[in-house]
């Protein structure tokens, strides 16, 4: 995978060729289990693996930009291009909230079509969150010259 321009696939390309994957699954890992032991039971595991996917791709997200490791092209595509770079984690993370949101929306209270809305728009505000951190984050921390 190359970062030319027009290559439809960059933002997807600059995020997985950076992405500091060991960090991002310890991360997501230890913030599913310290969600689940505080919300302990069958109502408590879609918000675990909620909680898990956002910070496995906020620490990916950022730990990408700011790490010196990985593909310098890619560093570099990311610093100059923030909100694009942040776009492939923010739709992970924003797809993932809303389907485990409808998901935990039937099983508690079998809400077949009232829980879609609902999950749509938290997978929404989920996204949006981690586009704009990661983005800023990106641009401030970012480095053009990598």
């Amino acid at each position: 995978m190359t970062l030319e321009r027009g290559n439809a696939f960059t933002p997807v390309a600059s995020a997985t060729m950076i992405w500091p994957w060991g960090a991002s699954v310890a991360g997501g890992s230890v913030a599913a289990a310290l969600s689940f032991l505080m919300n302990f039971g069958l109502s408590g595991i879609p918000g675990a693996v909620t909680t898990g996917i956002f910070f496995f791709a906020l620490i990916g997200g950022i730990g990408g930009v700011i790490r010196k490791k990985g593909d310098r092209r890619g560093r570099r595509w990311a610093a100059t291009y923030p909100f694009r770079y942040a776009t492939a984690p923010a739709l992970l993370g924003g797809g993932a909230t809303a389907v485990m949101s409808y998901i935990a929306s039937v099983i508690g209270s079998f809400a077949i079509f009232s829980g879609l809305f609902g999950a749509v728009f938290a997978g929404l505000g989920v996204g949006l969150v981690l586009w704009v951190i990661i983005g800023v984050t990106a641009m401030v921390v970012g480095n053009k010259n990598a």
